[in-house]
């Protein structure tokens, strides 16, 4: 079975000083003494992306792209899930414990609870809501540690992403924040520095991204934990952030419990995919942006087939209809011979339809069964039967059965064959003689009397 593959892509502003966009760079902030990163809406600018892919296990099948987001869309294909990393500095991540509520009702809950922390009209933001985070209780008896991942970002953001995406023919399988794809580190720090940013996660709280310069600062806010215990501290860094920023990072050991510094050498986006792909982040497609799922599947590789099985088909079809009108034909036969049969057991009676023709005989039988006529008429065509069998082209013209004594008339191809038949019954314990044997129609006509055993 083959991996599934995805192709990530984090889009990058490009130029931000496009003409007309005085005042989108206004965040809308969280309100005072909640943490959180802020969420400005979007600007109506053209992006720059990362791509890159890998499978169902994180890991790159080729290197890190990068350039307009128009180039992006030459690697997805039909069999490749798209994800889109938008930036974290433009998406608020919250854990706000909620009432237990699930589907439809806690999306109408979600905008309301979270009312008093946003500084901005409700209708102009859009909520996006996760599974409950794990290591929190289900049900009502959720702990205040851990509640339910929101993640919020203005409309006019989702709509710009969403029109570039769909400009560069792009159709995402699902959009996340950047700062939802940050590893975790057990029991520690994670922090990431990239283009001037600091994005921070800690265990058991929802991630964020400082933009403070100089690094110094923004280090000092991220690292201030309010413990007197040192933290346990894993940084992700660039090779060039590193080599410039060197004296300050390895400085970093003496507060810390621990340091680890790893080295990004095509950039923060293959640990960011190999995250997003196996973590359970919160996709910002949902509500008025949720993705319509859409048939779009090729019949240009199975045409051969199909045409195949079309004539295969047709086949079927001519062989079933032949069957059937061979087998309406026998019926035919047999129901004119149940018909001479019939009038020749019970003669100067209508001859009634088949099936009824069977039934009236059988009934008849029924009444005489258990008596010496019907157990010797039966025994004499039985044998009859057996004889006729071994003699092919032969017709029953007359048959008349009285005094345990059956006279038979019969149209057969030679004599040999007419004596055949009287072999054939007395073999079956039936005395047959032939009475006479006369040409007609380039055909005998033969006359048999059968005698049951003991007359």
């Amino acid at each position: 079975m083959l991996m599934p593959e995805f192709l990530v892509v984090r889009l990058r502003p490009g130029n931000r000083n496009t003409p007309g966009t005085q005042g989108a760079d206004t965040p809308l902030q969280p309100a005072a003494g909640q943490d959180g990163g802020a969420v400005p809406p979007a600007d109506p600018i053209s992006y720059l992306a990362e791509w890159l892919i890998v499978d169902g296990d994180g890991v790159a099948r080729d290197a890190v792209c990068s350039g307009p987001l128009s180039l992006a869309a030459a690697a997805q294909t039909p069999a490749r899930r798209l994800i889109v990393l938008v930036p974290g500095t433009q998406v608020l991540l919250v854990e706000p414990v909620l009432p237990p509520r699930s589907g439809a009702k806690l999306a109408q809950i979600v905008p309301f609870a979270l009312e008093e922390q946003l500084a901005g009209d409700l209708e102009d933001q859009h909520f996006a809501i996760g599974r409950l985070a794990a290591g929190a209780a289900l049900g009502p008896r959720r702990t205040a540690s851990r509640g339910t991942p929101v993640a919020i970002v203005t409309h006019p953001a989702m709509q710009a992403w969403q029109a570039a995406l769909a400009a560069a023919g792009l159709h995402p399988n699902a959009i996340y924040a950047e700062t939802e794809a940050l590893p975790p580190t057990p029991n520690g720090v994670t922090v990431l520095i990239h283009e001037l940013c600091v994005y921070l996660k800690r265990p058991l709280a929802p991630a964020v991204v400082l933009e403070v310069e100089p690094l110094i600062e923004a280090l000092q806010l991220a690292l201030a934990s309010g413990e007197e215990t040192r933290e346990h501290v894993t940084i992700y860094v660039g090779e060039e952030d590193y080599q410039r920023e060197r004296e300050l990072l390895e400085g970093l050991r003496e507060f810390t419990a621990s340091l680890q510094l790893k080295l990004l050498p095509q950039g923060p986006l293959p640990m960011l995919a190999a995250q997003i792909v196996q973590g359970t982040a919160v996709n910002l497609l949902q509500g008025p942006y949720q993705v319509r799922t859409r048939l779009n599947i090729s019949f240009a590789p199975w045409r051969h087939a199909a045409a195949l099985a079309l004539v295969f088909a047709a086949l079927h079809l001519g062989a079933k209809s032949w069957q059937y009108m061979h087998d309406r034909a026998a019926e035919a036969r047999l129901d004119t011979q149940i018909t001479a049969i019939y009038q020749q057991l019970m003669p100067g009676t209508p001859v009634p339809a088949a099936d009824q023709a069977r039934r009236r005989v059988e009934a008849r039988l029924a009444q005489l069964r258990g008596g010496n006529v019907a157990q010797g008429m039966m025994a004499t065509l039985a044998a009859l039967g057996e004889a006729l069998a071994e003699a092919p082209g032969t017709n029953i013209e007359a048959l008349s059965y009285r005094d345990q004594i059956t006279d038979l008339r019969v149209l057969v191809p030679s004599v040999e064959t007419l004596d055949r038949i009287r072999q054939v019954a007395g073999e079956r314990g039936v005395s047959a003689k032939i009475e006479s044997a006369n040409p007609r129609d380039s055909k005998f006509e033969g006359r048999l009397q059968l005698r049951n055993p003991g007359v």
